[in-house]
């Protein structure tokens, strides 16, 4: 079977949908795009933070930050910062970083594994200085400080590749529509489907409107979001729960004014782990975006009200007002589907963003999965002109099933490999067993993590060596992927001397008091995005 593919009907807007849409009009000028919404379906409008990844897809639309930042009221971030998720929360916050950007390993001669081996040495050693280590930005990012480091002062750090952004997403869609869908060419309906005909071999042949029009493609796109009214209710795609390892299954959100903008207006996305799971905090230019996501199996709607309500009124948010503010917040209530279809894409139609699948917020996966997902659509168009085959499907749907399992896994790892018991919650997500089989030889990346994690004590390779998003994690959480017994192995391995790694924490701890130097002399962010964007 193959199919040319020369008019792709999206069903849906929001950020989904349009981000589809611009793409699609942006690296297929050919291929007539058409896109309809229904002018009553409210957006999720949960997820406002990205991650790094997020900046290819920019380039795929050519957006340049001063052109769109000041639309969608939108802020630079740096890094995910965790708070209280390592163990029993004390007077002292425990707080980790998984910062942008790959490890600076200028002057560390083992590369990864030198912090590990410190840590070996001297089990006092913070867990939170493993980021600090490996980047310097953490020092500019605990200080609210940022720079395009055009200077180079700021080792390892590319602000074009290590900044993220925080963003009002139903904005960024209405920007992607009004600049670069509509201008160039493409088709909006705003209608209702009320019915959907397929042919003889299952695919769907025509949509019809609630206004009697009759809709027509070769490709239908479904970003009708939880819904999944193409890929699921049409076509039967089997959807895999994530609940035996993802218990968080609603979200409160709200947005909160500032107070004191320049201190509370952080290039990171604050992640707080409390009672029954944890709260973000995503700071716009306008606003505070932030939102509790909970277990219902461990608290009401009504008690996760008031533990949210009282975080909001902690210390916590750092603001003279923060009673105030927690008093006057409104909430609303988002239930949480996590999961994945088994197929994103089922012989003519594909599933985009949240009818596709979701991981609950932790990584900012949410605009990920989204672009993500389209990117690999638009790969799998050109590669033969816009002609598609059973084959090319299978290897859209073998690879991002996989990337989809992986990220959950990744997700995983932040319950499985905390310590804190002082509440229901964190007693079962903290006792759960999150790899289901870790002797199958037919395994994810995601769950050779596990295994990684499960045996880098009993062989000469770590995985700290392998690098990764999941050391910034292990790290952090205070597990050490090398014992002492590894630690003397590799002195041996390497011939080190036993004065090398306190040199280099020595060398490492002077030079940040010269990076703390230079770091008092830039902007914060506040004011950075002032100067380069919002002036």
């Amino acid at each position: 079977m193959s199919k040319n593919i020369k008019k792709i009907l999206i069903v849906g807007g929001g950020s989904s949908g349009w981000m589809t849409a611009a793409a699609l009009i942006k690296q297929l000028p050919d291929i007539k795009v058409t896109l309809i919404e229904s002018p009553s379906t409210p957006t999720i409008g949960v997820g406002e933070s990205t991650i790094g990844q997020i900046n290819t897809f920019f380039k795929y639309l050519d957006l340049k930050d001063e052109d769109w930042m000041r639309y969608c009221n939108a802020t630079y971030k740096t890094s995910i910062k965790f708070i209280n998720f390592r163990e029993n929360p004390t007077n002292k916050p425990h707080v980790f970083h998984y910062p942008f950007g790959r490890y600076n390993l200028t002057g560390k001669p083992r590369m990864i594994m030198e912090w590990f081996i410190a840590k070996a040495k001297d089990p006092s050693l913070d867990p939170y200085t493993f980021a600090e280590f490996y980047h310097d930005s953490i020092t500019m990012i605990d200080n609210n400080k940022l720079t395009k480091n055009q200077d180079g002062n700021v080792e390892g750090f590319d602000f074009a590749n290590d900044t993220a952004y925080h963003l009002d997403a139903s904005l960024f869609g209405q920007y992607i529509k009004d600049h670069i869908c509509i201008p160039n060419g493409l088709t909006h309906i705003l209608d209702d489907v009320v019915d959907i005909k397929k042919n003889e071999t299952g695919e769907i042949e025509q949509l019809i409107t609630k206004s009697g029009d009759t809709l027509t493609a070769d490709l239908f796109i479904d970003c009708t979001g939880f819904k999944s009214l193409l890929l699921e209710e049409t076509m039967g795609v089997p959807f895999v729960p994530f609940s035996d390892t993802l218990l968080n299954d609603r979200a409160i959100a709200t947005v909160i004014p500032y107070v004191d903008r320049e201190h509370e207006m952080e290039s990171v996305t604050s992640c707080t782990a409390i009672e029954c799971g944890w709260v973000w905090n995503i700071p716009l230019w306008n606003r505070i975006g932030t939102g509790y996501v909970y277990s219902s199996q461990f608290a009401s709607e009504q008690e996760a009200e008031e533990q949210f309500r009282n975080y909001l009124k902690s210390n916590s948010m750092r603001s003279p007002h923060q009673v105030e503010r927690a008093e006057s917040a409104e909430f609303r209530h988002v239930k949480i589907r996590h999961g994945v279809h088994k197929r994103s894409w089922e012989k003519n139609v594909v599933g985009i963003g949240l009818s596709m699948g979701f991981i609950e917020p932790l990584e900012s996966t949410g605009l990920m999965l989204t672009h993500e997902g389209i990117i690999k659509l638009i790969h799998t168009l050109c590669n033969r002109n816009g002609v598609v085959t059973q084959f090319d499907i299978d290897c859209y749907n073998s690879a991002f099933y996989e990337q989809i399992v992986n990220f959950k896994d990744f997700i995983s790892l932040h319950y499985a490999l905390s310590m804190r018991d002082d509440t229901p919650y964190w007693k079962k997500v903290t006792s759960m067993t999150y790899s289901t089989d870790m002797n199958d030889h037919i395994v994810s990346a995601g769950a050779n993590m596990y295994k990684s994690l499960a045996s880098n004590m009993h062989r000469d390779k770590s995985f700290a060596s392998e690098g990764g998003g999941i050391l910034y994690i292990a790290a952090g959480m205070g597990h050490n992927c090398i014992n002492k017994a590894h630690e003397e192995y590799l002195s041996v391995l390497y011939q080190e001397s036993p004065e090398l790694t306190p040199k280099v924490l020595k060398a490492w701890q002077e030079h940040r008091k010269t990076l703390m130097e230079h770091v008092d002399t830039l902007p914060t962010h506040y004011k950075f995005l002032q100067e380069n964007i919002y002036n």
